[in-house]
C-alpha cells in the first residue's frame, strides 16, 4: 500500500468525517427528543430521514444537493472558492481542514507502523478524536456512541499489545481510564457543590477515561496539564478579542483531543523520558 493510496483513504475518511461532525449530534438530540415524547405519551411529529448515509451530501444553507465533482475532498473547496455552487453561501473552511488532518495523521501513522493491527487501532484513535473535537467545538455535545467506542478500543489494543515490550499494559489502561472519569467527575461535583450548576459536560468524562485508556495513568496528568494551559491562553485570546460568551464558557473537548493525538505520537517517536511512557 503506497504512500498516496493512503493520503487517499485518509482524504476520503475525512470527508467521512465531516458528515458524522455535523449529524451525529442532529440525530442523537432526534432520538433523545423522540424518546421523551414517548414517555410522555406524545406521539412524536414526522421528521424528514437522517442517517450517516442519507440524504446524500447537501448545502446545509440552501439545500441543494451537492454533485460529485463538489464533493471531492479538498479539492472542490478549493475550486469552488469555499462557496456552495448553488447559492454561493460560505462553505465551513472546517471541510477542508478536516480531510486534510485526516489525510496527513493517516500518513504519518503508516509511515510508523505499516499496515497493521497498530496502524488500525492507532487511526480509528486520532481521527475519532478529530470528529469528537469539531463536534464539541461546534455544537456542545460529545454523544456517547463518539466517545465510548474510544474508550473500548483502547482497552482492546491494551489487551491485543500486552506481550509487546514497552506497550500500555491492560492495567495500566484501565486505571487510565477509571481515573480520567473519576477525576472529572469529582470535578463537576464539587464545582456543582459550590455553583449550583455542571462546570463539566457528561461527555467530557467519557473523553478523559478514553485518553487515560490509551495514554494510561501515568501520561493523562501531561495531557490534562497541555490542555487546560492551551485552553486558558485560548480564553484569554477570546476575552481580548471580545469573543468571549459566558454562557458557553470553552470547550474542552478540542484541547484535550489535540493534546492527546500530539502525546500518543510523541510517545510513540520516543521523544518521551521512559518514567513517561517514551
Amino acid at each position: 500500500m503506497g504512500h498516496a493510496f493512503v493520503v487517499v483513504i485518509g482524504l476520503a475518511i475525512g470527508s467521512f468525517l465531516n458528515v458524522v461532525i455535523t449529524r451525529l449530534p442532529k440525530m442523537v438530540e432526534r432520538d433523545e427528543r423522540h424518546l421523551s415524547l414517548q414517555q410522555l405519551n406524545i406521539e412524536p411529529p414526522q421528521v424528514t430521514p437522517l442517517n450517516l448515509a442519507w440524504p446524500l451530501s447537501f448545502c446545509p444553507k440552501c439545500g441543494a444537493s451537492i454533485r460529485w465533482r463538489h464533493n471531492i475532498p479538498v479539492f472542490s473547496w478549493i475550486m469552488l472558492g469555499g462557496r456552495c455552487a448553488s447559492c454561493e453561501q460560505p462553505i465551513s473552511v472546517r471541510y477542508p481542514i478536516v480531510e486534510a488532518t485526516s489525510a496527513l495523521l493517516l500518513l504519518i501513522l503508516f509511515m510508523s507502523y505499516g499496515p497493521s493491527l497498530e496502524f488500525c487501532f492507532k487511526a480509528f484513535f486520532c481521527l475519532g478524536l478529530i470528529a469528537v473535537a469539531y463536534m464539541d467545538w461546534e455544537t456542545g455535545w460529545l454523544p456517547d456512541v463518539a466517545t465510548i467506542p474510544l474508550i473500548g478500543a483502547g482497552l482492546l489494543f491494551s489487551v491485543f499489545t500486552v506481550t509487546q515490550l514497552g506497550a500500555l499494559s491492560p492495567t495500566d489502561a484501565i486505571i487510565g481510564a477509571v481515573a480520567g472519569y473519576g477525576l472529572f467527575w469529582l470535578l463537576n461535583f464539587v464545582y456543582r457543590g459550590l455553583t449550583g450548576r455542571n462546570g463539566l459536560g457528561f461527555g467530557d468524562f467519557k473523553l478523559v477515561a478514553a485518553l487515560g485508556a490509551w495514554l494510561g495513568w501515568v501520561l493523562l496528568p501531561l495531557n490534562l496539564l497541555f490542555a487546560a494551559l492551551i485552553a486558558f491562553l485560548f480564553g484569554i485570546y477570546m476575552v481580548v478579542a471580545g469573543t468571549y460568551r459566558r454562557d458557553l464558557g470553552i470547550r474542552f473537548a478540542p484541547f484535550l483531543s489535540v493534546v492527546g493525538i500530539g502525546l500518543l505520537l510523541v510517545r510513540d517517536l520516543g521523544l518521551l523520558p521512559t518514567y513517561l511512557g517514551g
